[in-house]
Order: structure tokens, then C-alpha cells, then sequence
């Protein structure tokens, strides 16, 4: 990673009062100097908290911006990138030679997080040169160059840099430079198969470390330079070696202050479960795992959503480490005799609920904490209702399905591979419209639902509750067929992102006030949308023509294919892009849904110029509505940022939902369903349906109605006002409503095709 940052944080756990600086000689001093430290440790909230006093402390204007710049540093360690880039380039700009130098490469470290790249180059090249005498900022300057250097050229700059660190005279400040070569590596050893060369280099930069760090006290350091050879020796399978040092890593770890290292414990932890279970050790696997996880629950909310190659930190690092807890806890429950069985479940369960839980966090982009609508139902699963857990594993699916009576685990023999290459398949099919998919739906249905089929039957089910794992989330549930029916001729299906985050209360049983808006055409907004949006709009019709079906009235981009695309995409008239933009955006049927669903929901309904983002709000504040129907254009793609629904006249992103359903008189009477008609996920991306369930959770909404794709105008109209009649005036669920709704356009001779009734997807509260 580059040198001066680290991704990884640890949480701030001293919650004493801060010391009384304002009555201490040397305040400004103690201030910066503590809250360096602080950052140090990872500290991070109390080391930003003492700058900033040290900044009020500060008597000239040199100390003034020696705490600005040291602030941003802390900042942009925290990942508050904003705020980090501010401090930083006001000290940047006041200091020059080697003061300049040092903001140089935090501004470069900013850029890269920023993708950044030519930005982050130059303010490298600037402490590169500015560096002059000062190996260490020479050296700093020039790993991170090294980094970005092309592939060719990588080891030989490393290599040179190896010999330039040996000449730094503090001894302290070679070791962090050393672990950064090593790390570089490493990673060129595993990217180009480079063998001794890259390998030689790395163990010598590791062993330079320890040597520098053998009769010093110990510190994080230590811990680092175990850790980082411990990992080197697990790649190369070394598995006793590698043992031993991470077994010695986590010791020292455990010595050192709480929070001073606890997010290289994370890793420390999971790579001993790792090797404890590949060497047979599974009681020990189990609660190093454990402390893991744990580790991460204490961290999470500083735990950066990316890493610098734009990795997701959620999928690459902590699912594996759920997963791995959850499947010791799996095998151990099949050595349990069944009384003592249900509690592994349970914790295998729970650990599913918090990969559930980060996961989500992951989508939104940030660690703080999800605000969870859980409630209403304290008692356990409802009657006549299933909770299904399926968690696809590398060889195997594991299915928990929990009723009133208790848990009940299942397992499918089948690779990962194959699960998820089978549901991309079906869901591609039914988006386009294909009539080639029932043997993927049969496939399905038997890995997924047909190993309870008896069970359920016994136990007289009639709603099914899916959580659905990563691919599945693409299919569409109701659809698997059991070779004679379509599941949701059997149950009323929805699906949640976890129970843990799930308001399972019932419904108020009075008449709930609605707010209707829809956008059938669009005005200024299409003045506003960047190319990189217009282009996301036509890759989600391109991916959903279904030009077999002669679906003329779908509910997606207008016109595309007769299209000049550069006229939309990119510069030229703008009178003329906007125009074309508004007919291929075009939603002709909106208006007759919001018409009918205005006739069904009391409240306030706007179409067209009156959806506008400024109208809308007012409305919001205006009343208690307990659905909020919305119809327009909306795409979710693989995170929030890629995630936005149009209103007339500007772009509406998942913070400007929030921001807009903000009211006091939301947070007193959360929205009972959220419909996003119209919306739709991306193709092929298995996090973009956590689009859906994001906007809900925005929202505060209990539980959302949305699409997986483009629907035709027609079904989406009768499944509407279907859907909106059951829970109004025959108070059935929200899940029967919807089966009920999907059922009439099966039973169909046009849209008996589960292209036209199986998007419709309840996502949250299904009561």
C-alpha cells in the first residue's frame, strides 16, 4: 500500500475525556505531538480531535498549518477524503521545500484513493524532487512511483530503492520502508510468476525489518513484519512455518495496547483459523475464526469499503472470513447430538446475518452503522411462514430453513461455479424474454426448495422468506418451477436482506396515506445526466431487448436501436442531445399507472413537470405517508454510486432519496412499502439487486416493491393495481398481494411468460 497510509484502521475505543490542554504550558506541543501518536496507534477520532485543538492552540501561522496539514493526514487515514483534501493542500500551499514535500505525498496517497492517477504521479514527481538530501522522503516518493511504474520496470526500481533505504540514518524510519518494498514484492512475485528475483527481494526486505525491530520494545511494527511473512510463507504453503509466525504476530498483538492494532488481529486471526483447520485442528480453527469476526464486528465501522485497486473490501476479505466461521460452525453442528445441534445452527445463522449486514454497508459506501428497521415480531418466524437460508460454499450449497418449530439444515452437493453460472442463465433468459429456461428453473427449484418440499407441506406453509446469497439474487424466486407448477403457485414469495434487517411488524390496519410520482417524459434532467449515466441507461436496454417476445410497449429506453448514439453520449448541439434524450427516455405508459394507482392509494399523487426533486420534497414534509410509489426510470448498478432513479428535472442518487425522506415525521412512522416501478437492476452483477434493498433502507422503508428488469406497460399496470387492491381492500400481506397479482397474469394467455410477472420483486417486510 502506499507509504504513509494505512487502509486498514483501528476503532477508537478510549472513551475518556480529553485532558485540559488550554491550562498546560507547551499546549500547542503536547497537542500535535499526542495527536500524531494517536494517529499512530489508529487512533483516529481522538488523534483528529487533538490537532484540531492544536490548530486554536496555535500561535503563528506556521504551527497553524503544520496542525492543518497533520489533520489531513489523520483525515485522510480515516477515509474522510473531503475533508482530508482541504487540510492538506492549504499546508501543501503555505510550506515549500521538504514541509512541501511531505503534503506532496499525502496528496498523492489522496489522488490514488481518488483513481486519480496522472494527479497522484505529479505530486509524487514533486516530493521526488523536492526531496533533495532527505533520503527517507526520497525514498517514500519513490516507492509509490515504483507502484505505479509499468510492470517491466517495477522490480528494477525496487530493487535500486532496496539499497537506497540501507543509507537512511534513522533506523526507526527504514522498517516501514522496507515492509512497503516487501509487500511490492510480493505482489509482483504472484502477478508475473517471477520466482527468486522478486522472492529474494522480498524475504531480504522482511528480514532487514526484523532485524531493525529485535531489540526494540514491541510495537506495531512488529506485528506487521510478522504478519507480512507469515503470509508470504501460507502462499507458498509453508503451512508449520507459517503457523508458527502468525501464532508469534497475534501474541505480540495481544500485548500491545487495545486498538492499537487491531486491524492487522483481523487478518492475524482468520490466517490462524486458515491453518488450524488445514492441519486438522478444527475446535481451534473454530475460535480463531471467532475471534476474527468478532475482531471485525468491533471494527467495522472503520474499516475502509475499498482497497487501492478497487477491490471491494467486503468480497475479498470479510465474507471469506464469515464463510469460514459459518462452515466450522455447520461441521460442527453435524457432531452435536440434536439437543445440543440447533445452537450451532443458530450461530451459524447469525454469522450469516452479519456477513448480511457488512455486506450491505460494503454496497452503500460507507461503515456507518445501517439503520435497522428491525421490530414489530419478537416471538420468532410467524405461523404458516419458512425463513430460507441458502449459503453457496465452493463444493456445496448449505439450506437453513427456519419455521416456528425450529431450524432445519439441508445440504446440495454442487460447485459454486455451476450455481452461479445456472442462475445467470436463468435470469438472463427470463430477462430477455427467452422460452429456453425451464430446465434451469427445475435445476433451481430442486437445489433450492425441493430438499423441504415435505417438511413444508407438514408444517402448512404458505409464505416463503428467502435470503438470498450472492448469484441467487438475481433470479427471480417465484419462478423456479417444480416440474408441474411455478413456486409461486405454491407460496407467497419474498426475499430479505436479513432478518437483522427486517421491521417485521405488522402493518397499521387504518387507510395509509400514499405519495404517487411518476415521470412518463422528462425535462431538465436530461441536461444533467453525464455520459457515463446515458451510457449505463443503454447498456441496460441493450441487455434487455427481448426482440423475440415483439415487446413494443417494454418499459425501458426509447427508440435505442435507430438511435445516433454519439448525439446522447457525448458534445455537439445540446439542443439537439436533449431532445434525443427525451424520446429515447420516454415512459409512455407511467401515466396510466400513476392514474390507476391514484384511484386505489389516498394522497397525493404528481406526474410529469410536477415530479420535480424540489416538489417532491415539499410533499414529503407535507404528510405521514405510508407508501411512497415511484415511477421513472432507475437503474442499480454494483454500488450506491452507480444506483439513481430520475425525477423531471434532476438525477435522484440513494443520499438524495434520504435526504428527501428525511422528516421528523418519517423517523416517527417508518414508510410501510417503498415501489420503485420502472427501476431495474444490472445485468449479470449479483450485488446490484442490493440496489433495492439500499434505497429501502434510505428510505427507512420496511420493505420495498421493485423490478430485476424492464417490465411491458401493461403487466406492470395490472400487477400494480392488482397488487395495491389486496392489501388495501382485502388486507391480505404484502406477499400474498403480490402472488395474487402474479397469478392473474399467469393465468393469462399474454403474459403467462414469467418475463412479464416474475421481476416483481418484495423485497424487507412481507407481512
Amino acid at each position: 500500500m502506499p507509504i504513509l497510509i494505512r487502509f486498514l484502521v483501528a476503532v477508537f475505543l478510549l472513551t475518556t475525556p480529553l485532558f485540559a490542554l488550554a491550562d498546560e504550558a507547551g499546549q500547542y506541543e503536547t497537542a500535535i505531538s499526542t495527536g500524531i501518536n494517536y494517529r499512530q496507534q489508529g487512533n483516529l477520532a481522538l488523534s483528529a480531535d487533538l490537532l484540531t485543538q492544536a490548530r486554536r492552540f496555535a500561535n503563528t501561522d506556521g504551527q497553524r498549518m503544520r496542525a492543518t496539514g497533520e489533520l489531513g493526514a489523520t483525515l485522510l487515514q480515516a477515509r474522510q477524503l473531503d475533508r482530508a483534501d482541504a487540510s492538506l493542500k492549504e499546508a501543501y500551499a503555505f510550506f515549500s521545500g521538504i514541509e512541501r514535500a511531505r503534503y506532496a505525498l499525502d496528496l498523492g496517497n489522496l489522488a490514488m484513493l481518488n483513481k486519480r492517477l496522472k494527479e497522484a504521479q505529479r505530486y509524487y514527481d514533486e516530493a521526488f524532487q523536492l526531496a533533495a538530501n532527505n533520503t527517507l522522503i526520497h525514498v517514500s516518493a519513490g516507492l509509490n512511483l515504483a507502484r505505479m511504474a509499468p510492470e517491466p520496470e517495477k522490480l528494477d526500481k525496487l530493487g535500486a530503492l532496496f539499497q537506497e533505504i540501507g543509507s537512511i540514518g534513522n533506523a526507526p524510519s527504514r522498517i516501514p520502508l522496507y515492509l512497503n518494498l516487501a509487500d511490492q514484492a510480493q505482489k509482483i512475485g504472484q502477478a508475473q510468476k517471477l520466482g527468486n528475483r522478486a522472492l529474494s527481494l522480498t524475504y531480504e526486505s522482511l528480514a532487514r525489518a526484523r532485524q531493525l525491530l529485535a531489540n526494540a520494545p514491541a510495537s506495531r511494527l512488529h506485528v506487521e513484519a510478522l504478519d507480512a511473512l507469515a503470509q508470504l510463507y501460507e502462499e507458498q504453503d509453508r503451512k508449520v512455518d507459517a503457523l508458527l509466525l502468525t501464532q508469534q504476530a497475534a501474541s505480540v498483538a495481544h500485548s500491545l495496547a487495545p486498538g492499537s492494532v487491531g486491524d492487522l488481529l483481523i487478518n492475524i486471526e482468520a490466517r490462524l483459523g486458515r491453518l488450524y483447520r488445514a492441519t486438522g485442528k478444527d475446535e481451534l480453527a473454530l475460535a480463531a475464526y471467532q475471534r476474527a469476526v468478532n475482531q471485525i464486528e468491533t471494527l467495522r465501522q472503520d474499516i475502509p469499503v475499498e482497497y487501492e485497486d478497487g477491490r471491494s473490501s467486503f468480497r475479498y476479505t470479510l465474507e471469506p472470513i464469515y464463510l469460514g466461521l459459518a462452515d466450522l460452525l455447520l461441521q460442527e453442528a453435524d457432531k452435536q447430538p440434536e439437543s445440543g445441534r440447533t445452537a450451532y445452527l443458530r450461530r451459524a445463522m447469525d454469522t450469516v446475518e452479519l456477513n448480511k449486514q457488512s455486506e450491505l454497508q460494503d454496497y452503500l459506501g460507507d461503515r456507518c452503522t445501517i439503520e435497522t428497521v428491525k421490530g414489530g415480531n419478537e416471538a420468532g418466524v410467524p405461523a404458516e411462514t419458512a425463513v430460507l437460508y441458502p449459503i453457496i460454499f465452493r463444493d456445496r450449497i448449505e439450506l437453513l430453513l427456519e419455521t416456528g418449530d425450529g431450524i432445519t439444515r439441508k445440504s446440495t452437493r454442487v460447485s459454486d461455479s455451476v450455481v452461479r453460472g445456472t442462475a445467470m442463465d436463468f435470469a438472463s433468459n427470463l430477462r430477455d424474454g427467452n422460452d429456453d429456461y425451464l430446465a434451469q428453473s427445475k435445476q433451481l427449484y430442486d437445489w433450492l426448495f425441493r430438499p423441504f418440499e415435505n417438511l413444508m407441506a407438514e408444517r402448512g406453509i404458505k409464505t416463503l422468506v428467502v435470503v438470498p446469497d450472492s448469484s441467487l439474487r438475481l433470479i427471480a424466486m417465484g419462478a423456479l418451477h417444480d416440474g408441474n407448477r411455478f413456486a409461486i403457485e405454491k407460496f407467497a414469495i419474498s426475499t430479505v436482506t436479513g432478518l437483522s434487517m427486517t421491521n417485521t411488524g405488522v402493518p397499521p390496519a387504518q387507510a395509509m396515506k400514499s405519495l404517487i410520482a411518476g415521470a412518463a417524459e422528462f425535462g431538465s434532467v436530461v441536461d444533467k445526466l453525464s455520459p457515463a449515466t446515458v451510457g449505463q441507461i443503454f447498456a441496460a436496454e441493450d441487455s434487455t431487448i427481448a426482440t423475440n417476445r415483439g415487446l413494443s410497449k417494454k418499459r425501458t429506453v426509447r427508440s435505442v436501436r435507430g438511435l445516433d448514439r454519439s448525439i446522447v453520449s457525448s458534445g455537439g448541439d445540446l439542443t439537439m442531445r436533449a431532445n434525443a434524450l427525451r424520446k429515447a427516455l420516454a415512459l409512455p405508459g407511467v401515466g396510466g399507472e400513476i392514474n390507476a394507482v391514484s384511484r386505489i392509494l389516498p394522497g397525493v399523487s404528481m406526474l410529469n413537470s410536477a415530479f420535480t426533486v424540489d416538489d417532491f420534497r415539499r410533499s414529503a414534509e407535507s404528510g405521514a405517508y405510508r407508501i411512497v410509489h415511484i415511477a421513472s426510470h432507475g437503474v442499480f448498478g454494483g454500488s450506491a454510486n452507480t444506483s439513481y432513479i430520475l425525477a423531471y428535472d434532476d438525477v435522484l442518487t440513494m443520499d438524495g432519496l434520504q435526504a428527501l425522506l428525511k422528516s421528523d415525521q418519517f423517523r416517527k412512522n417508518p414508510i410501510e412499502l417503498l415501489t420503485l416501478s420502472a427501476c431495474e437492476t444490472a445485468e449479470g452483477d449479483d450485488r446490484s439487486p442490493l440496489g433495492i434493498s439500499g434505497a429501502a433502507i434510505k428510505a427507512r422503508a420496511k420493505s420495498v416493491l421493485g423490478t430485476l428488469w424492464p417490465v411491458e406497460d401493461t403487466a406492470a399496470r395490472k400487477v400494480m393495481e392488482k397488487f395495491y387492491v389486496g392489501i388495501t381492500a382485502s388486507h391480505l400481506s404484502k406477499a400474498e398481494a403480490l402472488r395474487q397479482a402474479q397469478l392473474e397474469l399467469i393465468r393469462s394467455k399474454e403474459f403467462v411468460h414469467p418475463f412479464f410477472w416474475a421481476p416483481f420483486v418484495l423485497i424487507g417486510n412481507w407481512l
